[in-house]
């Protein structure tokens, strides 16, 4: 069952070597970089000590588990509340027996792909080890050469002591070998041109380790128990390796005071060894950004979207308000002609009776008939009956309509002995839009 998990997680890593940056930073996680910025203290595993090297305060350990290691820092960090503990991103400094170095010969590989190369042939360098590593190495180890040392350690180590720390409500941002908490310029008193060789001695109760860094890459490591030295054979060799190296500078580490003087979280990050708890954290209050940008984004855009609507609003506002005021002045006007209508209403039967105007009517005809008689005449609701003698009927018909005084001008009767009737109608009378009007039901 192990291996299935090896293979899993080797084909995750292939499968994401060959992505974008941007997309493997999606799936993997926060840049490690990010965490760096939020590192605020520091603790240091030596022998059996844990050193806060902020404070320079130390606690003694039984065993160097994760377990153990965590409640040291916690015990150090006793000043600070449990929500000061969890804001407060720590970096865990542990000898090189919590790695594993190895040298890879890679020609031709870019600096941007070298450390997605690595992790697609991690089976092939560790082929006895079943389980998932996780990788550290400076990438401009591409632009020095084809063979390139890096450091592994094992991924159950490293969330172990995540979960541990978590545990204590101390967040571990990274992991990072002691010995390389530092960089050039510090090296010794003397002062170090930047670019030069530095070799490190880092000297504890049981190990010793003799590192070699270039231009912040790590170009050598070996690491040996103390116990072996005491064989002559194996205390030569390492004394003549150390004799074959060439570094301008050698720095010695053999107690806890010398890394004092080398707090630099920000140096070598490259090889600092980030946990998934802590890249997902950092990912998901990236996201959380992201999501407040997006949702200011949005706003935004809508107050754009919604200045043509806001502007109208205030528009007909402000007609409103205008026909408000035009409706105030317009009071005194409206109250006088519902006066008006309400009158026009009441005496309209009186007032609207259609005017007959028959002395004019009469004068017309006297005028139009002359000289022949007329005998008879009757008016009803503007219709007139006229009847007479003439010797031209047709002529006084045609008169008759050539008036505009009259209208409907018809023989209401066939002409008899020169007797003549005539039915029309007072152009200017309607009663029947008067009826209409005031009598519909009738």
């Amino acid at each position: 069952m192990p291996s299935l998990a090896f293979d899993y997680s080797q084909l995750r890593e292939q499968l994401t070597a060959y992505l974008p940056q941007q997309m493997r930073t999606l799936i993997q996680g926060a840049s490690g970089r990010d965490l760096v910025k939020k590192i605020e203290t520091s603790f240091l595993l030596f022998d059996n000590k844990i050193v806060h090297l902020e404070t320079r305060d130390v606690v003694e350990i039984e065993g160097t588990d994760a377990l153990s290691i965590a409640a040291a820092c916690a015990e150090l960090l006793t000043g600070l509340s449990a929500e000061q503990r969890k804001e407060c991103a720590a970096l865990l400094l542990l000898p090189a027996n919590f790695f594993v170095a190895t040298t890879t010969t890679m020609p031709g590989v870019a600096k941007e792909n070298l450390v997605s190369a690595l992790k697609i042939q991690a089976d092939s360098i560790l082929p006895s080890l079943e389980k998932t590593l996780s990788l550290a190495i400076n990438p401009l180890s591409a632009t020095q050469g084809d063979e390139h040392l890096a450091l592994w350690m094992l991924e159950t180590t490293l969330s172990g002591l995540f979960d541990a720390f978590a545990a204590k409500d101390i967040f571990l941002a990274a992991v990072k070998p002691r010995f390389m908490n530092g960089n050039d310029e510090n090296a010794n008193d003397a002062g170090d041109t930047s670019g030069a060789k530095t070799r490190i001695l880092d000297v504890d109760a049981e190990t010793e380790t003799c590192v070699v860094i270039e231009d912040s890459i790590l170009k050598s490591l070996l690491h040996v128990r103390k116990q072996d030295l005491q064989q002559e054979v194996f205390q030569q060799q390492w004394q003549e390796i150390q004799a074959q190296d060439s570094s301008e500078n050698v720095i010695e580490l053999n107690n806890v005071a010398g890394y004092f003087s080398r707090l630099n979280v920000q140096a070598n990050q490259e090889y600092c060894f980030f946990p998934h708890g802590a890249l997902n954290a950092t990912q998901r209050t990236a996201q959380g950004k992201q999501y407040i940008a997006a949702a200011a984004a949005v706003v935004v855009v809508l107050l754009i979207a919604a200045i043509p609507f806001t502007l109208q609003s205030l528009e007909f506002r402000s007609l409103a308000g205008t026909l408000e005021i035009q409706r105030e002045m317009a009071s005194d006007a409206q109250q006088d002609q519902a006066a008006v209508v309400s009158f026009e209403n009441e005496w309209g039967l009186i007032n609207d009776f259609p005017e007959q105007r028959l002395r004019e009517a009469m004068f017309t005809l006297q005028n139009i008939l002359r000289p022949d008689t007329l005998t008879s005449m009757e008016v009803s609701e503007g219709l007139i009956k006229i009847q007479g003698s003439s010797n031209e009927p047709q002529a006084i018909l045609q008169r008759l309509e050539q008036d505009p005084m009259f209208t409907e001008v018809v023989f209401s009767r066939a002409t008899n002995n020169q007797r003549y009737y005539i039915d029309l109608r007072i152009s200017t009378v309607n009663f029947e839009g008067y009826m209409v009007r005031y009598f519909p039901d009738e």
